[in-house]
């Protein structure tokens, strides 16, 4: 009696189950053109305190009772307010004899944004010049890649998935080509990386991520 060898086996199960036996060798015989890893680029926001404060004046005249209003802004593009910073005790300087200072009541330092801040007096009948000063704090950002995704291949007809972080600044596809060339597809938005790799869908369900679907073409 003939034996049966282990292929032979393997094969009779797979059409025995239903599965198309030549579809499926037909898909293991598929050659990539190339596989790639996807890199995501990442943004780290530091606010780093510096000893320069952020300054605001305003100035009453004699006569009636009066509030004046100090604006506050930081002194840099690249700074911003210390919303934290709500204890600091204003400077008042008297524009007439007397001691008008003394009758100056401090209103609440209230902040519209890391950039914009507010702070009124109520001066009386007096003239005074009010100073009020909030710290600052230096925005510095580092641009870093995270690690590379496991490596895929990319199959003629076929699909793939890059999953993109929504903090991400910028994602790209590093590929080794079958031919040895080695080359960067960027991914910008829902456009197509390259021409040989086509933009399907883009799958935002997920509350961290998207999944972004493409087919490399035929």
């Amino acid at each position: 009696m003939q034996s049966t060898t282990p292929v032979a086996i393997l094969l009779c199960g797979l059409a025995c189950a239903g599965i198309p036996v030549v579809a499926q060798l037909a898909a293991d015989d598929i050659k990539p053109i190339g596989t790639c890893v996807a890199v995501q680029t990442s943004k780290t926001t530091v606010e780093v305190p510096i000893a320069l404060r952020a300054e605001g004046t305003c100035q009453t005249a004699k006569g009636g009772a009066q509030i004046c209003t100090a604006e506050i802004v930081p002194t840099g593009a690249d700074i911003i307010l210390d919303v934290t910073d709500t204890t600091g005790a204003p400077a008042c300087l008297g524009l007439m004899a007397g001691s008008p200072c003394d009758f100056v009541q401090n209103g609440p330092t209230i902040f519209q944004s890391a950039r914009h801040a507010t702070q009124s007096f109520s001066t009386g009948a007096y003239a005074v010049r009010m100073t009020t000063t909030i710290r600052q704090k230096r925005v510095q950002e580092t641009i870093a890649d995270l690690p590379p995704s496991v490596r895929f291949p990319l199959n003629p007809g076929r699909l793939f998935d890059v999953l993109k972080n929504r903090d991400s600044v910028a994602v790209r596809l590093e590929c080794s080509m079958a031919d040895g060339d080695q080359r960067i597809f960027p991914i910008v938005g829902e456009t197509d990386p390259s021409p040989s790799i086509r933009f399907v869908a883009k799958n935002s369900a997920e509350p961290l991520f998207d999944i972004l679907t493409y087919r490399v073409r035929p």
